[in-house]
């Protein structure tokens, strides 16, 4: 029993603020890990559903929407971030 109720809760990962800080500031290791924790969400928005003549179902992404999802994640967090 210990252990259903173990898979069920869902591990939470956030981004530190450290993190968030050093991004804002320019860190490449603190942007890829920024970047790295929200590319399955992007991923899911540029996610679309091609049909081919018989109807087979093809699940294609979007390249170019994804790196500007990412260039605009970057910017907001060079732009706006703010700690008061």
């Amino acid at each position: 029993m210990k252990n259903k109720a173990k898979h069920r809760c869902a591990m939470i990962r956030r981004i530190s603020v450290d993190t968030i800080l050093n991004a804002k500031k320019g860190d490449e290791s603190a942007i890829q890990t920024i970047l790295n924790y929200y590319k399955g969400y992007m991923l899911e928005l540029c996610k679309f559903e091609l049909y081919d003549a018989s109807g087979k179902i093809y699940v294609c992404y979007d390249e170019d929407l994804y790196q500007e999802l990412q260039f605009k994640l970057i910017k907001e967090i060079q732009n706006r971030f703010e700690l008061s």
